[in-house]
């Protein structure tokens, strides 16, 4: 190996004296079968792709999640060699530094085992400066034990005292077991959505640092406003501040006082200079700074729809240790924001406490509605996702009007990279801590462990604004309550094993380092009432307190009466399949059926497909499993049409929650974030955007249902109600409300009808509302020989208006009266007639314009290409001969690859002479055996 050798100038640096990438690194497993170059950041499992010993096609390719299994059950080593300047020796502390080992892993220089690590999401320092005396040749091991051997063993010894639940995850995941006595990805074991390669490596930076002084580690940042701010937001106010900057070090003592001087710089208005005695403790040592900042220097930082349009301000703030030795100084930079952020649980009624509590977010004390989705890993491998996916899924969340993401407690504490994204785009982060369905050890080393991780990531993400809530676990008191994994022949143990873990250790760490952000314990929880039930309360799924997790897969999810009231629905979702063209790229041929086995082995969540089945069929006709490649695609066609249709009466369900509550106190609904907002693999799951980053049809729905102004329909016995929510600040009045009849067998309306209303600030009201019967006369437009009327017609409404600055349209809104599969509809040819472009707008410089006609109503129309980008509009109703869309490149499209690619899809291009002969038939029947009981046919 050639050897490296360290600079002198790079030697005398107080921070980081020496970065990984320039190192060469060679990966061997146990037997020294295989050795190929390493990669570092990186892991095992992309070493051996890169190095052709995994080669069985794409990463993802079939089966390759059990295939590829044997890595996960090797150990591996990761070495390099380099020589180091002896004047290295001379430094008073020399250390090697690893922002994450992933994850049981012994550090050995030179022969000798200078350190180990046990946790994934831990930062970990060694002391390696006699290892430098002695030699100035360092040959460097990173020695990684299986992490399903690790695991396993822990367990066992766990099992020698009592059970730790659950035994293994469900046969259906494929995976490995004990994912929760080891602290790393627990979903790299598998979950419902996602396959398991549990990974091993050096999967952050690392480094030998030379520290004489100190060497700055984090930086922690806290601002409070010098007044009290207005319940309204007034987007031009720039308060003064009362800043709090505590700077975390590393030290070249073990203890004692080292004394210098702190300047710290805040964007071009603050330059703190402070002379300073730090303290040090077990080579850590902090210090707290704080000053003021004036009126009128600042812009607040404000989530995505609020505050002026454009990027967030965002403010450099760089802190530099000098030290009075006459070493050199340490110099550390990050961007701040200036903003509050509480989560309100006021009683709703004080004269009333049965009627529970708000869950409400307040930023800059404003009240704000949550709109976003659940976020997981965006690759099962971490070191897989760059800056530049991570990117392109965070606008794709900010686009479709989201506010919030949920950061879920089962992936990774993310990368910086996507928390400085989410600070620039106004996304607030619901951050949980990595402990998902499942209970956990607690004795004194687990514990201790625990709190290490913990320490490192709260600093490490103190200062991003985007930083809303912490949560200590993911469904964990509800698993505990309900019983999932048998832990109620022993509760109380179990409990006090709950509390230990999440209240006295993690919460007990967050707090005493973030007093500035809300904790809770568990997601779902009721909150302070949680608390006041010892934290385990008796109804953790409680509509009037806290959020709430709902799924539920056999009633009819069209129907909006299923879903609960409750304050803050921060889990909520149905499944759907990826495209086509996704699945394409991991599949042959043989497994393209609904019930082919590779269609099941990527169908983890038990019952899925039987489930789906159901869902669909309820709705639209289900294609035959008949092998070709045509009823596969019809079957992911018609699975997105059914998950967008479900979450998008959810949410708005949700949304039109906000205002009011009901006698039981349920309603006052604060919060819908959906599960979930990405994929980790392309299989069937919840996810609204595909691996990869192509929209499915729900992510196109959720720009509408999370617009910031929204109408939404929806059916009470025989009533079409109408709501308008307006999530902004500023009341629009005289909005000239349109709701349209149409029928499926002809273009345009046969009734409209107009109305003048208002969209009230910060409220959902409803604003009309029309008997299907006496105000919309079905009777009379939309008779048919064989369809009931409810089959024959359906309403499409749109509204528009004016704010103090600006003419407001907003979109359209469609309400179906009976099933799909039962409508009156012809079969639909829907042609490109043309692709113009490309062009500037707001979105991309690439923009393309693809005009669409077709013969006939054609309902979830939907537009596909090869080409990387997203359309403005997709899964639309079509009820004019011709519309125009917008497709947004986000790479070198052109006019040709368009047309090459390009594909259109209605529902009923999935029909077949025998469905809709079937249905006929049906439809016949119903009307020969109940000729006046029209109106029970409704769907409601």
């Amino acid at each position: 190996m050639v050897l490296q050798r360290l600079s002198s100038a790079v030697l005398w640096t107080a921070c980081l004296v020496w970065s990984s990438q320039a190192q060469d690194w060679t990966l061997t497993n146990a037997n020294k079968s295989i050795e190929v170059p390493g990669s570092v950041p990186g892991g095992v499992y992309t070493d051996l792709m890169s190095a052709g010993v995994l080669s069985e096609g794409d990463f993802y390719y079939r089966y390759n999640d059990i295939n590829y299994r044997w890595v996960a059950k090797d150990d591996w080593t990761y070495s390099t060699s380099f020589e180091v300047d002896p004047e290295m020796a001379q430094r008073r502390r020399v250390v090697l530094i690893f922002d994450g080992l992933d994850t049981a892993a012994e550090v050995v220089v030179n022969g000798v085992v200078v350190g180990t690590a046990e946790n994934m999401f831990s930062r970990y320092v060694f002391d390696v400066k006699e290892k430098i005396q002695e030699s100035n040749v360092i040959d460097l091991e990173v020695r990684f034990e299986s992490p399903v051997t690790y695991s396993t063993r822990a367990f066992e010894k766990q099992l020698e005292d009592y059970l730790v639940p659950p035994k293994c995850v469900p046969k259906e995941y494929h995976g490995e077991c004990h994912a929760n006595h080891i602290r790393k990805m627990q979903a790299s074991f598998s979950w419902d959505w996602g396959p398991a390669f549990p990974n091993m490596g050096i999967w952050r930076s690392w480094a030998l640092a030379g520290i004489d002084t100190l060497k700055i580690r984090d930086i922690l940042f806290a601002a409070t406003p010098t007044q009290d701010l207005p319940t309204e937001p007034d987007f031009s106010l720039k308060p003064g501040w009362n800043v709090t900057v505590e700077v975390v070090f590393d030290s070249a003592i073990e203890s004692g006082t080292i004394e210098g001087e702190l300047n710290l710089v805040l964007g071009d208005f603050s330059n703190v200079i402070r002379p300073v005695n730090v303290t040090v403790n077990n080579f850590e040592a902090s210090e707290t700074i704080t000053f003021g900042v004036e009126q009128n220097k600042v812009d607040m930082w404000w989530p995505n729809g609020f505050g002026i349009p454009g990027p967030r301000p965002l403010y450099d703030l760089t802190v530099t240790w000098k030290p009075n030795t006459g070493f050199p100084n340490c110099t550390e930079r990050v961007r701040v924001g200036f903003r509050t952020v509480e989560l309100n649980q006021d009683f709703v009624d004080p004269s009333n406490e049965t009627l529970g509590r708000h869950y409400r977010v307040r930023v800059n004390n404003v009240n704000m509605f949550m709109k976003g989705s659940n976020w997981i890993p965006a690759h099962v491998l971490p070191e897989m996702v760059t800056k530049e996916y991570t990117m392109e899924l965070l606008k794709a969340a900010q686009i479709t009007h989201q506010n919030c993401i949920r950061v879920w407690g089962g992936g990774i504490y993310e990368t910086d990279a996507f928390y400085e994204i989410a600070d620039e785009l106004g996304l607030l982060i619901w951050q949980d801590f990595m402990f998902a369905c499942s209970m956990y050890p607690v004795d004194q080393p687990f514990l201790d462990n625990v709190a290490e991780e913990v320490r490192t990531q709260v600093r490490r993400l103190h200062h991003h604004p985007s930083i809303l809530l912490w949560a200590a676990n993911n469904e964990n008191e509800a698993a505990l309550r309900g019983n999932w994994y048998g832990t109620a022949s022993d509760f109380e143990k179990y409990k006090a094993d709950y509390k230990k873990l999440y209240v006295e250790t993690i919460r007990n760490v967050t707090q005493s380092l973030d007093a500035t952000r809300a904790f809770v314990v568990s997601s779902p929880n009721n909150g302070i009432e949680s608390e006041e039930e010892d934290h385990v309360a008796k109804h953790p799924y409680s509509n009037i307190y806290g959020d709430v997790h709902y799924y539920n897969y056999l009633s009819d999810a069209w129907n909006w009466k299923i879903y609960p009231p409750t304050r803050f629905a921060s889990e909520y979702g149905f499944q759907s399949w990826p495209s086509f063209r996704s699945m394409k790229n991991v599949t042959s041929e043989e497994d393209w059926s609904r019930t082919s086995p590779l269609t099941y082995h990527r169908q983890h969540h038990p019952g899925g497909q039987e489930e789906l089945v159901l869902e669909i069929g309820l709705h639209m006709h289900l294609p035959p499993d008949d092998g070709t490649e045509k009823s596969y695609r019809d079957y992911l066609y018609l699975s997105q049409v059914h998950q967008a249709m479900a979450i998008k009466t959810e949410s708005e369900f949700y949304r039109r929650g906000m205002s009011a509550i009901n006698s039981k106190g349920e309603g006052y609904i604060s919060g819908a974030l959906y599960w979930q907002t990405n994929d980790i693999w392309q299989g069937a799951s919840w996810a609204s955007i595909e691996y990869g980053g192509r929209w499915k049809m729900l992510h196109y729905y959720v720009k509408k249902f999370f617009s910031p102004v929204l109408i939404s329909l929806y059916m009470d016995g025989d009533d079409i109600e109408v709501s308008v929510i307006n999530d902004s600040y500023e009341s629009i009045g005289g909005i000239t409300l349109s709701v349209m009849l149409y029928r499926y067998d002809r273009m345009g309306p046969v009734a409209y009808f107009n109305t003048t209303v208002d969209a009230i600030a910060m409220e959902a009201n409803v604003v009309a509302h029309y008997n299907i019967w006496d105000d919309l006369k079905l009777a009379e437009h939309c008779q048919s020989g064989l369809h009931d009327e409810v089959d024959v017609c359906f309403v499409i409404a749109g509204a528009s208006g004016s704010s103090a600055e600006e003419e407001i349209v907003m979109d359209t809104n469609f309400q179906l009266l009976g099933q799909p599969k039962d409508a009156l509809l012809q079969k639909a040819t829907v042609e490109v007639l043309s692709i113009s472009g490309p062009h500037r707008t707001d979105i991309s410089n690439n923009t393309f314009t693809i005009t669409l006609l077709s013969n006939q109503v054609a309902l979830f129309v939907w537009v596909e290409v090869d080409d990387s980008g997203f359309f403005s509009d997709n899964g639309f109703l079509m009820v004019t001969k011709e519309i125009s869309i917008e497709f947004y490149a986000l790479g070198d499209s052109t006019t040709k690859s368009l047309h090459q690619s390009i594909q259109v899809t209605s529902l009923t291009d999935t029909y077949t002479e025998e469905s809709i002969a079937k249905a006929n038939k049906e439809a016949a029947m119903e009307r020969a055996l109940h000729p006046n009981d029209i109106k029970n046919l409704l769907f409601v």
